[in-house]
């Protein structure tokens, strides 16, 4: 049986990006920084640290607004690189006001060709929690220029299990632009999932109904970054988002005769997100028929719409 172009894409992507992540493996291995050079960068990266705190201690936490205008200019003046990742350390979290400032710096960073910048944007645009914040980020791509850096969602759409983080990818890859994502858009439009509809507990048994998941504010752990500094040997580091998803779970009285046990069943789900992205970046409206969206790819006129597919490396 012969492989649907679909299936080859998503094949592509896994293999292209187990195939970076082994290239990215040997480079890593060759240019492994010595320890000398990985304490200078530490220490680099502590500097930056304590002067973006003492920034957020002396003017952010105050409630006046002027001290807080002062403190948003120190951090919007800042254009070291190396001050990225100590940025987003003190900045992104539960507050608000703070991962809003956070973005305005990472945009400013991403407008100067900043790598560890459009990385942290892009995971900003897929895990926060806040609508308004996911629209910013995406708002800040687009200062990168007339072809923003979509690595990191694209992969997102491929790879990722957890619906909700999927379909903001493609939000935000249908406002960027980027064509190359709708073969991957048609092959997420539905989803089987497995769901649990009724467990039974230690006393008594319950049915649970799921009726969605909850993403909350990632938090970020960090890793090396793929690349090295300007002088080609300072290590470089990004805090990578870890986003807590929660099952939203409605208990419903217990029937008169107890389960024997946890039950589950497999739902198709619908993803309008992902029909919206469909419809934005081809002007075509298939529904929720990914044979039709598959069909219509399939044919010549397509060519004129949708950009061959191009591989996807999934940088550390």
């Amino acid at each position: 049986m012969k492989p649907s172009h679909g299936l080859l894409v998503l094949l592509t992507v896994v293999g292209c990006l187990t195939a970076g992540a082994a290239h990215a493996a040997a480079d890593e291995a060759a240019a492994t920084p010595s320890v000398e050079e990985t304490k200078a960068a530490e220490a680099v990266y502590k500097q930056w640290l304590k002067r973006v705190r003492l920034i957020e201690i002396r003017y952010l936490r105050s409630g006046r607004p002027s001290r807080f205008a002062e403190g948003r200019k120190q951090i919007r003046a800042i254009d070291d690189e190396a001050a990225v990742g100590p940025m987003v350390d003190v900045l992104y979290g539960p507050k608000p006001r703070y991962r809003g400032l956070l973005i305005e710096a990472l945009t400013a960073r991403v407008s100067d060709g900043s790598p560890p910048a459009q990385a942290y944007l892009q995971e900003i645009a897929v895990g926060d929690g806040s609508a308004a914040h996911r629209r910013r980020a995406i708002q800040g791509l687009k200062a990168c220029g007339p072809d923003p850096p979509t690595d990191r969602l694209l992969a997102h759409l491929a790879l990722d299990d957890v619906a909700v983080l999927r379909d903001r990818a493609a939000t935000a890859l249908a406002d960027l632009g980027d064509k190359r994502a709708v073969w991957l858009l048609a092959g997420r439009l539905v989803t089987e999932d497995v769901r649990l509809v009724v467990g039974e507990g230690r006393r008594s048994p319950q049915h649970f109904d799921i009726r969605a998941r909850m993403v909350g504010v990632p938090t970020f752990r960090r890793v090396p970054w793929g690349a090295v500094g300007p002088d080609g040997k300072t290590p470089a580091f990004i805090e990578l988002p870890e986003v807590a998803v929660i099952d939203a779970a409605m208990p419903i009285p217990r029937s008169d005769r107890p389960p024997d046990g946890p039950h589950y069943q497999r739902v198709r789900t619908k993803h309008p997100g992902v029909l919206a992205a469909l419809k934005a970046l081809t002007g075509k409206d298939f529904g929720y028929e990914e044979a039709a969206w598959r069909k219509w790819l399939e044919s010549p006129g397509a060519e004129k719409v949708v950009p061959d597919w191009q591989p996807i490396q999934l940088k550390k």
